[in-house]
């Protein structure tokens, strides 16, 4: 096994072994691809995005993780940064600024976190990164009502337990904080359990880094400027959904 396949395969047991956040919902069997993850996104809670579930995919390259996955809405949306056609995600995170050191626990935790601080400027859809610079009011309403309309019900969606082939991990942690993975093999015809290389779990989510493009854009309205603080991260404010 090459080390990119060691190092997914050690990823996406890491993230069934433990779902990174009630939120976040992944299936109870396990992927059927590991290049390819598809899980329900719940609205947190004080968004317009609060009473709707989505479907959300992951695709992971070859190349991972010297390159980043893609993260796609397959559940229809009404965000600033996912655009209406693909559904796909446009974030910092997977472009720009992705490191080999973040992990799909991380990468899930910053779509998440896109619900609750959008990045207009960066817009992939340009009538909803407007409405939210000019009329958060009408932003609001707008996603809330194509929340009802297209979303899953949230209701619906409980967290489900991880299969056993994915929680067969043991986790060490060391003076510094730093965790080593070990994960059991089960493809190897030792069957001797393998030692991954440890990624860094200290910092989880470390803040969105929005990109600045052009001239100043128009002053926000005095509502939008209250943005909701997330108790799992705190990205740089420029415009944010307010707390109902």
């Amino acid at each position: 096994m090459t080390s990119s396949a060691t190092r997914l395969r050690n990823d996406v047991a890491n993230l069934f072994k433990t779902s990174c956040h009630p939120d976040i919902v992944l299936p109870s069997d396990g992927p059927q691809d590991l290049t390819t993850i598809t899980l329900h996104l719940l609205g947190p809670t004080s968004t317009p995005y609060s009473e709707g579930a989505w479907k959300l995919t992951l695709k992971i390259p070859v190349e991972y993780p010297n390159s980043p996955p893609k993260a796609y809405f397959e559940t229809k949306i009404f965000h600033p940064n996912v655009a209406v056609s693909t559904g796909e995600v446009c974030v910092d995170t997977l472009k720009r600024d992705w490191s080999p050191n973040v992990d799909l626990r991380h990468v899930l935790l910053v779509v998440r976190c896109l619900l609750i601080e959008p990045n207009p400027e960066s817009a992939l859809n340009e009538e909803a990164g407007k409405l939210l610079l000019e009329n958060f009011a009408d932003f609001e309403r707008m996603a809330r009502l194509m929340t009802s309309v297209h979303a899953l019900k949230r209701s619906a969606f409980a967290s489900a337990t991880p299969s056993a082939e994915f929680s067969s991990l043991t986790d060490n942690t060391d003076e510094n904080g730093h965790t080593t993975t070990i994960y059991t093999d089960s493809e190897t015809d030792s069957g001797r359990s393998s030692t991954i290389n440890a990624l860094d779990t200290m910092n989880v989510l470390r803040p969105l880094e929005h990109t600045q493009r052009g001239s100043s854009a128009p002053t926000p309205s005095s509502q939008s400027k209250t943005s909701l603080k997330s108790t799992d991260a705190k990205p740089k404010k420029k415009v944010g959904i307010k707390r109902l």
